[in-house]
């Protein structure tokens, strides 16, 4: 009985044994699901999108105590390229850094505000942004993620008055903040599709007009777009 007990506790030592090296590798290497998730989405990425955009300006104006505050809503096609980087920190949560530069154009019609006050906008012709990116993998080809980070945009809004001196400009770069989310889809190991919406604020701009009249303009804008990213 001793002896039977004895070869079988050997038997069992050198199965165990025999073993540990293929253990050692399943340790040394990722699980197989963090291995494939990996390979589609972890590394350094391009883009293109094409979307359409909506955008809102309001512009306030004080000439002479007579207060004029109006409202336009601007719309138009938008496209960008896109660069970006992710990094898996577990089988199902992945975060990054993504940035865009692109065109939009963005307008609306002449607007006669008060006292034959004409504003005019246009949103574009560049704009971008830098984000980071935060996502959960539905599955091995789904992503689900947010976004947010710094935005900027060019811009042309004038207001004409109907007098020497009333016109008040606001033509520049105007930087602001970004939030929004999407969802990613693998069409390969080197390629995904997405779906996107982002909201970017661009605040407020105060100025005064050639008159020294005080005025005010303030921006935002969403857009929803879809874009392919090739993976290297």
């Amino acid at each position: 009985m001793i002896k039977t007990t004895a070869t079988m506790l050997s038997a069992a030592l050198v199965l165990g044994v025999a073993t540990l090296p293929a253990a050692a590798t399943n340790l040394d290497g990722p699980p197989p699901a963090y291995e494939g998730r990996a390979t589609i989405w972890q590394g350094l990425y391009l883009g293109l999108s094409l979307g359409y955009g909506w955008g809102s300006s309001e512009h306030f104006y004080d000439r002479n105590n007579n207060h004029g505050t109006a409202q336009q809503s601007l719309t138009g096609g938008l496209g960008s390229v896109t660069m970006g980087y992710n990094y898996l920190i577990s089988p199902s949560l992945l975060v990054g850094i993504e940035g865009d530069l692109g065109i939009m154009d963005l307008r609306a019609d002449d607007k006669v505000i008060f006292d034959g006050h004409v504003w005019k906008s246009q949103f574009g012709a560049l704009w971008g942004t830098v984000r980071g990116r935060a996502g959960f993998l539905w599955n091995q080809r789904t992503l689900l993620y947010a976004t947010a980070g710094l935005a900027f945009m060019q811009l042309d809004e004038v207001g004409y008055g109907d007098a020497a001196g009333q016109t008040a400009w606001n033509t520049d770069f105007r930087t602001g903040w970004v939030v929004g989310a999407g969802v990613e889809y693998a069409l390969s190991s080197t390629m995904t599709a997405k779906l996107e919406y982002l909201h970017m604020d661009f605040g407020s701009y105060s100025g005064l007009s050639e008159n020294r009249e005080p005025y005010s303009f303030d921006n935002s804008v969403d857009l929803i777009r879809a874009g392919l990213s090739f993976k290297f």
